[in-house]
């Protein structure tokens, strides 16, 4: 009996529509709930509005407006956590695993997101603690500095990542590519954050920030980055070495 040849396969669909990458979907995710928590955050900073020159000058607005104040230390907490869980997720996807971008990115976030929990918990400890005293006390003025310093050094890190983030996605293409030279920008205009006489321009930076984190975290939970890295790099890119 004589067998019939098999049919030829199409392999015009070998690339997937979608993905399936569920480490770099839940972690679009967590980007975009970091941008949202953050913008909560920013919401009720404003509300409390407590940021004065000087110590002693704050202190008093925190204890009138403990409340929201303490809200916007526990949404920076939140926001530390989701971007420090969503920069984890990062390191487990193909991309960064088969060498395609540098693990640096996710690392730098990493880093963003620990001292940006630390300074929203020092936030929330002075929303407890403030007082209308003109002595703070040692353990207040050591928890205020520790929540203004670390608050920098998370969004430096923030900055540096996407200095970092902005070659890869160059190469990539597509609309990272578009995206690149903002992060170049955006990232360098992050790391101006210690200079006091640009104190205005971290909040452009910020917002900026937050912009890009919804943008990237989108474009990670519907695919779209995995997909701009398989054009690059070929489906063979996404299979595992043995």
């Amino acid at each position: 009996m004589q067998e019939s040849a098999p049919e030829p396969q199409n392999f015009s669909n070998a690339v997937p529509e979608r993905p399936g990458d569920s480490a770099a979907r839940y972690a679009g995710l967590l980007l975009i709930a970091t941008a949202v928590v953050t913008l909560l955050m920013v919401a009720a900073r404003v509300m409390a509005d407590a940021d004065q020159p000087t110590l002693v000058e704050s202190l008093p607005a925190i204890a009138e407006s403990r409340i929201s104040y303490g809200l916007s230390g526990i949404a920076r907490l939140v926001s530390g956590v989701t971007l420090l869980a969503g920069a984890w997720l990062l390191l487990a996807t193909w991309i960064i695993r088969q060498r395609r971008a540098t693990p640096m990115v996710p690392w730098l976030f990493m880093a963003s997101g620990i001292f940006t929990a630390v300074s929203g918990l020092g936030a929330a400890v002075l929303a407890v603690v403030a007082t209308n005293s003109a002595d703070p006390g040692a353990f207040t003025e050591i928890t205020a500095f520790l929540r203004w310093f670390t608050g920098k050094l998370g969004f430096t890190a923030a900055g540096l990542a996407l200095l970092v983030a902005a070659r890869y996605q160059w190469m990539a293409g597509g609309a990272l590519r578009f995206i690149s030279p903002l992060s170049v920008i955006i990232g360098a205009a992050m790391l101006l954050i210690w200079i006091d006489a640009l104190t205005y321009l971290h909040r452009f930076s910020g917002v900026a920030f937050v912009l890009w984190l919804a943008a990237i975290g989108f474009m990670l939970f519907t695919g779209r980055v995995e997909r701009l890295f398989i054009a690059r790099f070929g489906s063979a890119a996404v299979e595992e070495p043995e």
